[in-house]
């Protein structure tokens, strides 16, 4: 049985299965992390980050230094560490699949949807971290075999920031109060020298009190604004919302993508990257794949576990990002 379940997770079953699913959409990975390259070797050296951070990162856990030669001098490692969802399939589910076995197409459904549900809690997750790297630190919680949780940290560095002379939500404010938030935010992006065209994405309560403004505009005003498919273009500035939340699994705590209370300036023409590196196993070849699910026999002989490998590293220049409070209500 368990050759059998290798067939339906080969590396070719699972490029079919991939192929026929619909592309996962998620909005920190695809406006701010577009660019997926794999990485041939499990560790990626500090010196492949400097092009896209402009510094060499701190690493607490998942990094390592290694000495060249037979000097003193060493090469800072980063250890990017795995995403390693699972689902077993138990007595019932085998004595299914033997009832199949001669039903390909049955079988393949099978297959696309184990991979389906791994496939997309691998890339929840791997969005949740993306979403820790726009404070400048990649962290995130790792499970101990022995219980507890440890963290896993990559330091890239303080993104910019800006403080609004008025608050969105003041007494007054109006709408080119945001403007020359926005304005001021896209400045100090331009001014760092790493990118140019920014875009806005808003929390939960700043896209709320930016649509009170846009209701309170006077039809006079200096200001055109465009409702478009993607967000809210204020005289040529495109904020776009975002509400949405991951689950910490450490605190089981949600987490917003975005603070409610922020808006994020970030460069589009100076993108980030997640770095897929080589996955610690067998039967993946030790290759480079953003996503793999792989069949394990049980102890005992209990059952099967299917297990989704990936290794990702985001990366961003912190220097590309701007941060701004804009309102006065407590986060």
């Amino acid at each position: 049985m368990l050759a059998n379940l290798k067939g339906l997770f080969s590396p070719q079953a699972v490029a079919a299965n991939l192929k026929a699913l619909p592309p996962i959409k998620s909005t920190v990975m695809d406006l701010l992390f577009p660019d997926r390259p794999t990485h041939p070797f499990a560790l990626v050296g500090v010196e492949e980050l400097v092009d896209v951070v402009g510094t060499i990162p701190v690493v607490t856990r998942g990094g390592k230094s290694i000495n060249v030669g037979t000097g003193s001098a060493s090469i800072l490692f980063v250890e990017p560490l795995p995403v390693k969802p699972s689902k077993n399939i138990t007595g019932q589910d085998l004595n299914n699949l033997k009832l199949l076995l001669g039903d390909k197409v049955s079988l393949t459904n099978y297959s696309r949807n184990v991979t389906d549900y791994l496939r997309k809690t691998t890339r929840a997750t791997t969005e949740a971290i993306c979403c820790t790297v726009l404070d400048g630190t990649l962290s995130w919680p790792v499970k101990l075999e022995g219980g507890g949780y440890e963290q896993y940290e990559v330091h890239y560095g303080a993104p910019l920031s800006v403080v609004p002379k008025v608050k969105i939500d003041a007494d007054g404010a109006t709408l080119a109060d945001l403007e020359a938030i926005l304005d001021d935010m896209e400045t100090a992006i331009q001014e760092a020298g790493i990118g140019g065209n920014v875009e806005f994405l808003a929390g939960k309560k700043a896209w709320t009190h930016i649509g009170k403004l846009v209701e309170a505009l006077d039809s006079t005003a200096d200001i055109v604004v465009k409702k478009t498919e993607k967000g809210l273009d204020i005289n040529g500035y495109l904020v776009r919302k975002c509400t949405e939340r991951y689950r910490n699994p450490e605190t089981e705590d949600m987490v917003s993508k975005i603070p409610e209370h922020k808006i994020l300036a970030y460069a589009t023409d100076a993108p980030g990257k997640v770095m897929y590196c080589a996955l610690d196993n067998i039967d993946s070849g030790l290759k480079p794949l953003p996503f793999q699910p792989v069949p394990y026999e049980l102890d005992e002989g209990t059952g099967y576990k299917i297990v989704g490998h990936s290794k990702p590293l985001p990366v961003r220049n912190p220097k590309t990002l701007c941060w701004a409070k804009v309102t006065a209500e407590e986060a």
